[in-house]
């Protein structure tokens, strides 16, 4: 068809005449007479893969970093629902909520160390731990590497930084605040 579609055209028939002579659409004939049609023409179908290539890996991504967040939510709020210690509890924050107080340039709020969101090595943490009357509120929450959630367990970040500064210094090391 294209030999046919070119040979017309270079009669001077136009558009629509090929078209009638052919049979075909108007835009069949533009692709095989425009000047480089069929790159540009596999170059926009190359771009639109990709962009729902990419469409669809974000959302995959944006789905993992949601069911991590929310599985380290429920652990975060479990306590509070079983426990009849602290009445005053708010659990009305989302893992939206989460991802507005923390950035994707998220760091352990103890070690310093960066957490990336969309693996499930981190923990939500209660700053003041909830056996010692912390809140289960958004203020209130600390994300951390789980080993540094481990050593922390329920003393406030005050209480580990001693622990940690006395273990250091019983083995020989020198402890000096920046």
């Amino acid at each position: 068809m294209k030999e046919q579609i070119l040979k017309l055209r270079e009669e001077g028939k136009t558009y629509s005449e090929i078209k009638e002579l052919l049979g075909c659409s108007k835009s069949t004939i533009s692709y095989y007479c425009g000047h480089e049609q069929k790159e540009k023409t596999k170059n926009r179908v190359r771009k639109r893969r990709l962009n729902t290539l990419v469409s669809k890996t974000d959302r995959f991504i944006h789905r993992k970093k949601q069911k991590n967040i929310d599985e380290s939510l429920r652990k975060f709020q479990k306590r509070s629902k079983s426990s009849q210690v602290n009445k005053d509890i708010d659990m009305t924050f989302t893992w939206k909520d989460v991802l507005e107080k923390y950035t994707e340039n998220t760091v352990c709020y103890l070690s310093g160390e960066k957490i990336n969101l969309y693996e499930n090595n981190y923990n939500l943490d209660h700053i003041i731990p909830y056996s010692r009357g912390g809140k289960n509120t958004i203020e209130n929450l600390g994300i951390t590497h789980k080993i540094a959630n481990t050593m922390k367990s329920d003393l406030t970040p005050d209480e580990l930084i001693e622990w940690c500064k006395k273990i250091l210094e019983y083995n020989g090391f020198s402890v000096n605040k920046i």
